[in-house]
């Protein structure tokens, strides 16, 4: 029993603990994504579909979850299919029902036409099966809310809806609902100000879910309202530093994996790699830290069949990022892949093994089915982030995360809390007037002696903003 304790609790620090790098994880999974898929014939790229002005308000329907991104590439433009529309409208549902109890409503007729008025029909009946309608003029109220705009042919109601159309219009259905419900995500969020400045700082969660979205409308307005994001890394924007990553992150010597560990931790890798459809001639050319980087990120992952999606694209890192290249707002790092990279790589081989190992051994020697699961422990952060829970948050965060100092513990908080502090202070402390959005691994607000606890002791209050 002792044993199986103690294993338990090393299973949670450890995941806890690769929480906080994730966003390493999520810019590299692509690159290594393609090398695992190569054929040894080429194959034709698919060709998405959309409208351009319409990519912002689409990629907020894909972090709802509402509909399936193989929807851009097969008749995207074309009127919407039965099918396809039965989805849509049962995604809004499921995503109102998660935040609000039903009521007894007599829903209007729909005429199963699939053109705009039959798709605007079905929604608005959505909307009054959660008390969500004040007015019995369907089109007229969702005139009023936002949800249907005309063109300069007028509304266009009998006109056949494409699939791109009934996506905008659930979007924005989703949107008005969790704004009216005030439901949105709220996260671990604070203020700080001096003079004319302004710092938001957001504790971000690296992997996210669909349930996290839509987010706050406090939140997004800070956002929003904000002249400049700044992150860890920018990940979207950093060619350079995914270069300098690849060259750190694989071994270059001639050796691989099976040359720095033991034949049993071997022969349990294998099994992972079997389990996960890894390609060993790749995967197992890359050393300890990146590859217990990479198999910590898989098992955080969920592909949506138990109604949840959760990969590191859900990230609020990559959300503000995609929300900021899309705006034009001006992102800064405050360290960057190269930084980030080296942190891991100058691990000490000797815990970067142990590291490793502990991965492996989570993943094949589990320790009963009562036992917590990464994706457990990450949908409990999840949730409440979502609910902006700060206290429950913080004690699981930090019972899983700081019960033991390692390398990893040091590296991964201490210098970097105290580098982001100064950071955001010389913002403070800066002339002129400028309003800043933060956005950093929330351990980095709640561990002891963090960025909010420096803030703190230097004098400047840092408002909690629920």
């Amino acid at each position: 029993m002792k044993f199986k304790n103690e294993t338990k609790f090393m299973k949670r620090k450890w995941l806890a603990l690769l929480m906080m790098f994730a966003i390493i994880l999520s810019s590299t999974s692509p690159i290594f994504a393609a090398d695992v898929t190569a054929t040894a014939e080429p194959v034709a790229e698919p060709v998405m579909d959309y409208s351009p002005w319409a990519i912002s308000l689409l990629n907020e329907g894909e972090k709802y979850g509402i509909f399936s991104m193989d929807w851009y590439y097969d008749a995207f433009k074309s009127q919407i299919s039965e099918e396809r529309l039965d989805a849509l409208i049962q995604s809004v549902d499921d995503k109102l029902s998660d935040v609000s109890p039903k009521i007894e409503f007599t829903p209007l007729v729909e005429s199963g036409k699939r053109d705009r008025q039959d798709v605007l029909t079905r929604l608005y009946n959505v909307l009054g099966s959660y008390n969500l309608v004040a007015s019995s003029d369907a089109m007229g109220y969702m005139q009023l809310i936002g949800v249907l705009g005309g063109t300069n042919r007028g509304l266009e109601l009998n006109k056949a809806c494409n699939t791109e159309q009934a996506v905008l219009f659930a979007t924005k259905t989703v949107n008005i609902a969790f704004d009216t419900l005030k439901a949105g995500g709220k996260g671990v969020f604070w203020k700080v100000e001096k003079g004319g400045n302004t710092v938001y700082l957001l504790g971000s969660i690296h992997i996210g879910s669909t349930d996290l979205y839509p987010l706050n409308e406090m939140l997004t307005d800070a956002f929003y309202g904000a002249d400049t994001l700044l992150v860890e890394a920018d990940i979207l924007n950093s060619q350079s530093g995914m270069e300098y990553y690849q060259s750190k992150a694989f071994y270059t010597d001639g050796t691989t994996i099976k040359d720095h560990v033991t034949a049993e931790v071997y022969a349990d890798l294998l099994k992972v790699f079997e389990t996960y459809g890894l390609d060993p001639a790749i995967y197992g050319t890359l050393k300890p830290w990146s590859l217990a980087n990479t198999l910590s990120a898989l098992t955080m992952m969920s592909d949506g069949s138990d109604g949840q999606t959760t990969n590191a694209n859900l990230g609020l890192d990559v959300y503000f990022l995609v929300n900021a290249y899309l705006t034009g707002k001006p992102v800064v790092e405050l360290e960057g892949v190269p930084y980030q990279t080296d942190l891991f790589n100058n691990l000490s081989p000797e815990f970067q093994t142990k590291y490793l190992n502990s991965i492996i051994e989570t993943i094949v020697n589990p320790v009963d089915e009562a036992d917590v699961t990464s994706e457990e422990l990450l949908s409990e952060w999840l949730k409440l982030w979502r609910m902006g829970d700060l206290e429950n948050f913080k004690e699981s965060f930090t019972s899983a995360s700081s019960k033991e100092d390692n390398e990893l513990n040091t590296m991964l908080f201490g210098e970097r809390d105290k580098n982001m502090a100064t950071k955001i202070q010389a913002l403070l402390d800066a002339s002129g007037s400028s309003t800043y959005f933060v956005v950093v691994g929330a351990g980095h607000y709640i561990n002891s002696g963090s960025v909010v606890d420096i803030l703190t002791e230097k004098g400047y209050t840092v408002k909690w903003m629920y």
